[in-house]
């Protein structure tokens, strides 16, 4: 059997051999194109850039430089897939030429991926050492600000710069190594380990020609904490206009996380009450309440805005910056012991409501919402229902922190539908399957509760069921379920919605509707498995959600979905007008590249369509009968 080494070292002669063979033949650059990329997309190419890198540049930059820029390698190897620099050894010569060709052509991405290959062959310390000594050799020797500019631009790889080096380039041409030297500063965790001082010197030269903005910007990136700490007290005793002192703390606000960010704080709002408040709320995320009891200043700060009615601050720290018990805590004050009127009880409250921190990314968006304890839950539904049935709605959602069995009881005896389906809409995403959870945890309590509920009402009138389940449905977010096979094996709930339940959703139009536009794919195959049924009903709704239904055929779904959904298109073409607003869809999908797509099942849609709607057929697709001469 062949072992991972081998099966490695075997693919990778076989890409020398294919590339050795492609370049014997007399083909154009075009052919020539068409075979490397076919070998592009084998692992081991890339790695090979000795055998075709240069000689593609060489024959044709202009066509074959986009093909090199996507398939560079990051490192190489040989032909026994051990690693090899092709700067060193029989390629070194032609590697050499190359970069200095690229140099001179002013190919600054090309060059600056040929540098960072032969910088590979030294040490960090030696590959930062030359990459100063050539930067500033190149950058002095520049004679125009375009020239400079492009010796930055060659040289922006991963290094950092030491004091001399930024302090040469910024007297050669500040304009234009500003922001070359910000985007390479040392760091503040080299200079908090003691590795590096901050920069002084440059700072200082920034200020004597007047350049604030750079001085500032060094300070913020590389002041260490307990340096800045000091600086911002000073600032409160000598700036007395608020509007002055608000911008200086900007100005000097760290460009990185703070450890300790209460006690500056308090400090100044202790010192310059309200006039700095806007500058603790611009930055209340680098206020975490500590977890030992050791440090206070964040439970001060907060009695601080309290006593003194900085509500924005008071409730900022709360949604932002409080742990969850101090948030619940300060909710059961507001609740039980605040002799305040219920107008400015409740106006309080919806002061801590909504999303304290976030973070987004390419396709992806986390929020932090403080969760509320149960008996915090029940207390405030018990006073404010609206507001939990609201803006505290968010605030009750099972998950990581726990659910919510007291909440849920109360909601179910007041047939108290909105909140019911909301809670049901997380107790049916929770997985019981894991080992953890399999002895008896509230989760069961609640699940059982809710299943009993849902249950009863399926027997009492499936219409009504059918609404309340695509209601619940519907509310279950994106990405929330990790493992459908798991989830419906081992939680009561989900297996009633997903499985037994599935054809009474057909008795509701609108049910139909909510679950194919529901965000959770999951919950989309349930109605396209409801839509596939054979059944009179199914066809009908299919044919009305036609409009849905059409986009399956070109987005992204994996297999078996798309087998589903084409389950469902099935039924709908049994209806005239949706078969020809579907057909080109049909014949559009035929030709998408995606290997995994059921190409089979689509052909018998296809198939389908055009037997029972004859007009709808294409030149090309008309029955051809072939018989002998007359």
């Amino acid at each position: 059997m062949e072992t991972p080494q081998q099966r490695l070292e075997r693919e990778t002669r076989e890409v020398e051999q294919a590339l050795r063979g492609l370049f014997a033949m007399q083909l154009d650059d075009g052919q020539l194109r068409q075979g490397v990329e076919q070998l592009g997309t084998r692992w081991a190419f890339p790695g090979l850039i000795a055998l075709w890198g240069p000689g593609l540049y060489y024959r044709n930059r202009t066509v074959f430089r986009p093909f090199i820029l996507a398939r560079f390698p990051q490192f190489t190897f040989d032909t026994s897939v051990r690693p090899q620099s092709v700067f060193k050894g029989p390629s070194a010569e032609l590697f050499e030429k190359w970069l200095q060709d690229v140099d001179r052509a002013g190919d600054v991405e090309l060059f600056r991926r040929l540098y960072r290959l032969q910088l590979q062959d030294l040490s960090w310390a030696e590959g930062h050492k030359r990459w100063l000594a050539d930067l500033q050799s190149r950058y002095g020797a520049a004679s125009t600000r375009a020239q400079r500019q492009g010796v930055l631009n060659q040289f922006d790889l991963y290094f950092e710069l030491d004091e001399p080096t930024a302090i040469n380039l910024y007297i050669a041409d500040s304009v234009v190594s500003r922001g070359f030297i910000l985007e390479h500063l040392p760091g503040i965790r080299w200079i908090d380990f003691g590795r590096r001082s901050p920069w002084q010197k440059l700072s200082a030269l920034a200020r004597e020609r007047g350049d604030e903005a750079l001085a500032f910007d060094i300070y913020r990136r590389q002041v260490p904490e307990e340096t800045w700490k000091r600086d911002v007290l000073a600032l409160g005793d000598t700036l007395q206009e608020p509007g002055a002192l608000v911008e200086a703390l900007e100005q000097r606000h760290p460009a990185y996380w703070l450890r300790d960010a209460a006690t500056p704080f308090l400090e100044l709002a202790r010192e310059r009450g309200r006039d700095v408040v806007p500058y603790l709320l611009r930055h209340i995320r680098n206020v975490r309440q500590p977890w030992g009891p050791f440090n206070r200043s964040f439970s001060q700060l907060v009695e601080l805005a309290r006593e003194r009615e900085w509500l924005d601050l008071w409730s900022a720290l709360m949604r932002t910056s409080a742990a969850p018990k101090t948030y619940n805590s300060e909710m059961l004050g507001l609740l039980q012991r605040s002799p305040l009127p219920e107008g400015e009880v409740r106006r309080r409250l919806l002061l801590l409501t909504g999303v304290g921190r976030e973070a987004n990314f390419p396709g992806l968006g986390l929020a932090q919402v403080q969760p509320l304890e149960d008996d915090t839950a029940v207390l405030l539904y018990e006073r404010f229902p609206d507001l939990v049935r609201g803006p505290f709605l968010r605030h009750v959602s099972s998950g990581w922190s726990g659910t919510y069995p007291k909440l849920t009881a109360r909601a179910l005896s007041l047939e108290d539908a909105p909140l019911v389906d909301f809670l049901a809409s997380r107790v049916a995403l929770q997985d019981l399957s894991y080992v953890y959870l399999k002895q008896s945890s509230p989760w069961t309590g609640v699940i059982e509760q809710l299943s009993a509920f849902y249950e009863s009402l399926l027997q009492r009138s499936p219409d009504a069921f059918a609404f309340r389940a695509a209601n619940v449905l519907g509310k279950m977010p994106a990405f929330a379920i990790r493992d459908y096979g798991a989830l419906v094996r081992s939680n009561r709930l989900a297996r009633l919605f997903f499985e037994r339940a599935h054809a009474h959703y057909a008795a509701d139009a609108r049910a139909i509707r909510d679950l194919l536009e529901s965000p959770q794919i999951h919950v989309q195959a349930l109605a396209f498995r409801v839509l596939a049924r054979d059944d009179e009903r199914a066809r009908a709704l299919a044919a009305r959600n036609v409009d849905l239904l059409q986009a399956t055929l070109l987005r992204p779904l994996h297999r078996k979905t798309r087998v589903m959904a084409l389950g469902a298109l099935r039924n709908a073409i049994r209806d005239e007008a949706a078969a020809r607003q579907l057909a080109g869809h049909i014949r559009d999908a035929m030709d998408l590249p995606d290997r995994r797509y059921p190409k089979e099942v689509l052909l018998g849609l296809l198939a389908d369509l055009l037997h029972r709607w004859p007009k709808l057929r294409g030149p090309s697709e008309q029955p051809v009968v072939y018989g002998g001469a007359a």
